[in-house]
Formats: structure tokens, C-alpha cells, sequence
């Protein structure tokens, strides 16, 4: 009973409260949100994060103001920390040579680990820092910024793995080291995090720190909705793999979400420095990034991503009146739903586990063998409204 509540906490949140509208953002980071210079040069900023932060929160009407520094844990663990990061169009959000941290009104900490360290557990020390573990360095951290005495929101950017190590003959990868390289994001490297994740929920627990799938959100849009669409030299310009401004918008774009706890906006026009594949799709993205930051929760239904307070789809999303045709009901190895034209649909078992997820239109066959016989219940989002039924597998 206790997931079958969770399960419609989660499928409900979303209707009832409100979304953040200013930002102040501290990164502690490294080249996977601020690549600077790009190998292949661009106009602006558009290999950061913050940079699409920026223009998303704008199209929204909401303010955004962000700086940070370079480093790795360890590097970050020595505090106080030192501004060194200014934007083209982003406001800067302190200048640690002007005024204190607490003059800053910071209100988010985002903080990243390094992309290379996931063959061993976060709990155990880094070989060239002895004493200092992931999460050690991370608690270090967060408890500098908590002694300055504002209040803030404390996010884990889950970037993507180093590429180096799946690559024979140097970047590009072929298809197949591609294939492997994306299996082991959404596998041990995303253990990984889930893992350091948890224990600093342990260990900090009124800090209530939150953490954003990025690069699992990425690699499932390319092997998913993005799939063939675009070259992975559209995606990555070297095997660390530092991204290209494709890469980075969608970054921008799953951690806009997350933190402004909404949809990005439909209205905003994605530029052409984006690849075409993506800016057509972009409707289509967003929707996908929204149900992979909904989905990502603990075994107990709740999400690792948003605060319970402030979350919306930022589409007026309704729950729909109208009825939906799913039949056969009971089912057996295919399902078909009808009374919509394309929407993106969740299956959850009766305990809240989500089985199943995938892009369907309308009187599109959906193969349902793999499930096991027990009730169903599935969301279905399209558009703005959204849908909720359950089916009986037999």
C-alpha cells in the first residue's frame, strides 16, 4: 500500500504546486558544465551549462545569475571557495574579491564528482589524496556552505563517463564502442551515483540533497527518441569526452528542468547551433527529459530529483476528462491504445515500479508479453493532458 501511494504521489504532484522563478547558482564543477575554449569555437557560451540556463529561465521570465569554479572533489574540498567563472550573457552571481558568500544570497549549490573515478566506490579515498573519498569531500563542501548561514538547495550533477577507455583507435568510436560506451552510463556508472547519492541522503539528511541525471537522461535520448539522428561527432569533440554545443544545450536542458522544477518552455527557439535533429524534436525532448526526471525516485516512490514544494510541468498539464480506448483488457502479449494522436507512456506495476516507458501514437500495437500476469496502471501524457488508466495481464 505504501508504493501504491507513492505511485499516484508521483503521477499527481506535478498538478498541484508551483515552480521556482530566481535562481542564484554556485557551481562547483568541471569541463562536463563549463567547457572552456572548445576545441571547435563557438559564438558565445554555449559549451556551459549556465549559458542555456540562462536563456531557457529568460524565455520563461524568470531570473538566473550563476558562477562557479574548476576542479574535482578534492580540489573543491578546500575551502572557502574562489570565483572564477563569468559569462557573456549570464549574470554573475558573486565576486568573491567584492563581497562574502552570504552578501551573494546564493540559493543552489550545483556540485559534480569527476567522470573517471566510478571503478571505485565513492566511500574510498582517492589514490592520490589520501584520507578524501567522494563523499568525504562532498560533505566538506556542504558544510562550508551550510556554516555561511543561508539557506539553500544542494543538487548532484550525474554527468557522463570518460570515453577513452572503450575506444581502440582513438575517437571517434566505432558503432559498437558507442553501443558499449552508452550501456555502461545507464549500468555501473549510474550505480555509482545512485550510490554516493544515498549516502550522502545518510549523512546529511536535513540537507535534503537532491541529484539530476544528466547523462543518463542524454544517452537515453540518443538511444531512444535521438537514435542514428545524430553523429556522435555532433555530440562529443574528443574521448573525454567534452561536449559540443548539442551536448550542452540538452545538459542545459535536463538541469533547467530539475531546478526550476518545470518544464523548459515550448516557445523557446532552439538556434541553429544546435544540430537540426534536436531542434526539430525539441517538443518531443522535452517531454522525454520531463518523464526521465519524474521516473528517477527511490525504491520508497520518492523522487531524488524535485522538491516536494515548487513542482510543475509548466504546460498546464490537466488530467483529461476525456477517455482513452486500451483494449484487449484483459490483456495477454499485445495491448493497443486509441483517443490521442502521440503521447509518452509509463506502465507502473501495482507496487509503483515503473516496467516499462516509450513514445506510442495512436493504434500503435505495444507488445506487452515481457510482462508478468498482476494489475497495471499506466500515464500516459500527451500534450497537455494527461491520462491515467490500469490493465489487467493474464
Amino acid at each position: 500500500m505504501k508504493r501504491l501511494t507513492a505511485l499516484f504521489f508521483v503521477l499527481f504532484i506535478a498538478l498541484n504546486v508551483q515552480s521556482q522563478e530566481s535562481i542564484n547558482m554556485y557551481i562547483f564543477g568541471h569541463s562536463l558544465i563549463d567547457h572552456r575554449p572548445p576545441m571547435i569555437p563557438t559564438p558565445s557560451d554555449e559549451t556551459t551549462v549556465p549559458h542555456w540556463l540562462y536563456l531557457l529561465a529568460e524565455e520563461s521570465g524568470y531570473a538566473y545569475t550563476a558562477g562557479g569554479q574548476y576542479g574535482f572533489l578534492p580540489q573543491h574540498a578546500n575551502v572557502p571557495p574562489v570565483s572564477q567563472w563569468g559569462y557573456d550573457i549570464v549574470p554573475p552571481v558573486w565576486d568573491s574579491e567584492m563581497e562574502s558568500f552570504v552578501d551573494a544570497e546564493i540559493t543552489t549549490i550545483l556540485l559534480t564528482a569527476g567522470n573517471f573515478m566510478q571503478w571505485q566506490g565513492p566511500d574510498e579515498e582517492y589514490p592520490t589524496n589520501p584520507g578524501v573519498t567522494p563523499v568525504s569531500a562532498t560533505e566538506t563542501v556542504f558544510d562550508w556552505v551550510e556554516e555561511q548561514g543561508n539557506p539553500v538547495r544542494y543538487y548532484i550533477y550525474e554527468n557522463w563517463p570518460d570515453m577513452a577507455g572503450f575506444l581502440q583507435n582513438g575517437f571517434p568510436p566505432t558503432v559498437s564502442e558507442f553501443e558499449d560506451y552508452n550501456q555502461y552510463i545507464a549500468g555501473t556508472f549510474h550505480d555509482w551515483w545512485i550510490v554516493y547519492h544515498d549516502a550522502l541522503l545518510a549523512s546529511r539528511p536535513d540537507m535534503e540533497v537532491k541529484m539530476i541525471p544528466v547523462g543518463p537522461s542524454i544517452r537515453n535520448l540518443y538511444t531512444n527518441l535521438l537514435n542514428g539522428m545524430v553523429p556522435v561527432t555532433e555530440l562529443y569533440e574528443d574521448d573525454a569526452p567534452h561536449g559540443r554545443a548539442s551536448t550542452y544545450f540538452l545538459a542545459g536542458l535536463v538541469t533547467y528542468m530539475a531546478v526550476y522544477q518545470e518544464k523548459a518552455p515550448a516557445s523557446y527557439n532552439v538556434p541553429e547551433i544546435v544540430h537540426e535533429g534536436i531542434r526539430e524534436k525539441y517538443p518531443m525532448i522535452v517531454d522525454f527529459i520531463w518523464n526521465e526526471l519524474e521516473a528517477f525516485n527511490d525504491d520508497d516512490g520518492n523522487s531524488r530529483v524535485f522538491f516536494e514544494e515548487g513542482i510543475t510541468d509548466g504546460s498546464s498539464l490537466v488530467k483529461s476528462n476525456k477517455r482513452i480506448q486500451l483494449y484487449p483488457n484483459p490483456a495477454t502479449n499485445q495491448l493497443v491504445i486509441e483517443g490521442f494522436d502521440e503521447a509518452y507512456l509509463k506502465i507502473f506495476s501495482s507496487e509503483g515500479k515503473e516496467v516499462w516507458s516509450q513514445f506510442i501514437r495512436s493504434d500503435q500495437s505495444i507488445d506487452i508479453g515481457h510482462l508478468s500476469n498482476g494489475i497495471y496502471y499506466l500515464q500516459l501524457n500527451a500534450g497537455k493532458e494527461l491520462f491515467i488508466d490500469k490493465i489487467v495481464v493474464k
